[in-house]
């Protein structure tokens, strides 16, 4: 049921379908997904002893497991699994873009099945999480989210990498204790991510309160096509910009033609030695203040390579038909 809490989450929250930035149109229905397997390493010989999944239904959010206990069994489990998708549906998932899916992929197809969910939308939250917070955090595992985001940490859990050592123990010996754990981590996965998801929406539309990479997130929404939300995401945020936060919104402010705010932050990166900042210097006084002496002194301050030299030869022809515009016509 959705009336308690997961770590320091309300799971309240997951009545609000999650929507990360350049999403639109009707929302579907999300299928969190996470597999258990043979093995780490992929491949033809390695198959999904435990495949969950996980929807979001009215007051609570409903949580299926398959468990193959047997080999004989995977046909059946596919199946199953297979049954309960729509067309309209998008699987949700945690690295599952480059193993989960790929991996069911190549079962599906050795046991004759027809992969339906390989049409369908997914959503790989691996990457919003590592552009968002990839420069913050040691690392970008889900435990990690759980810890950073959720304000939840898991005890007595069964990592994942010993999966495949409890289920075949199981076959052999017949042995369910440490299988029973595997279970369990796979039921703490797909609720995680089901939370993650709609924290990572609150992250997107709330940034000032999350330890976000501002950067990351204005270029995102820039992606998105939502620049304007993007620009004023970092001038809110001015004082907390990295450099290239920085560098992104005098980009914006100039597209937009706010040429004082975006000159003002050029020259605070050209006297910390930005290179970038001090070449768009040169061009806006070239070009917009006509103040060809603070171009070319701005092009004295860069490197010499062709672009830049051919930059200051157009100024300097520019400086001396301002000095003698006379012998200039004459000239001509």
């Amino acid at each position: 049921p959705l009336d308690g809490t997961l770590g320091s989450v309300e799971l309240a929250a997951l009545h609000d379908t999650p929507r990360l930035p350049g999403e639109t149109g009707n929302p579907r229905r999300n299928v969190y997904i996470d597999t258990e397997t043979t093995g780490l390493s992929g491949g033809s010989g390695t198959l999904a002893f435990l495949l969950g999944v996980a929807t979001v239904e009215d007051d609570a959010i409903e949580v299926t497991q398959w468990l193959m206990t047997r080999f004989a069994a995977e046909a059946s489990a596919l199946s199953a699994f297979a049954e309960t998708l729509t067309d309209t549906d998008r699987l949700v998932s945690y690295n599952g873009k480059s193993y989960d899916l790929p991996l069911l992929l190549t079962r599906f197809r050795m046991q004759g099945l027809q992969p339906v969910f390989a049409t369908l939308a997914h959503l790989d939250l691996l990457h919003p999480v590592r552009r968002l917070f990839g420069k913050r955090w040691n690392d970008c595992r889900l435990l990690s989210v759980e810890e950073q985001l959720l304000g939840f940490r898991r005890v007595d859990d069964l990592p994942g990498s010993e999966a495949p050592a409890a289920w075949f123990r199981y076959l052999r010996e017949g042995q369910a204790e440490a299988l029973i754990k595997v279970v369990e981590h796979n039921r703490q996965d797909i609720l995680s991510l089901a939370v993650a998801h709609s924290v990572l929406a609150q992250a997107t539309a709330q940034p000032q309160a999350f330890d976000i990479d501002l950067n990351a997130l204005a270029r995102w929404l820039c992606e998105s096509h939502n620049e304007d939300q993007a620009r004023t995401l970092l001038q809110e945020n001015a004082t907390r910009l990295c450099a290239d936060g920085k560098r992104l919104l005098a980009r914006l402010l100039r597209r937009t033609g706010h040429w004082p705010q975006a000159v003002a932050i050029w020259e605070t990166l050209a006297a910390s030695g930005c290179l970038e900042s001090i070449e768009r210097l040169a061009k806006y006084h070239e070009h917009i203040s006509k103040d060809l002496a603070a171009a070319r002194r701005c092009c004295d301050r860069l490197p010499p390579t062709p672009a830049i030299q051919h930059r200051r030869q157009r100024i300097d022809r520019k400086l001396n038909a301002a000095r003698h515009p006379l012998r200039m016509h004459l000239m001509v």
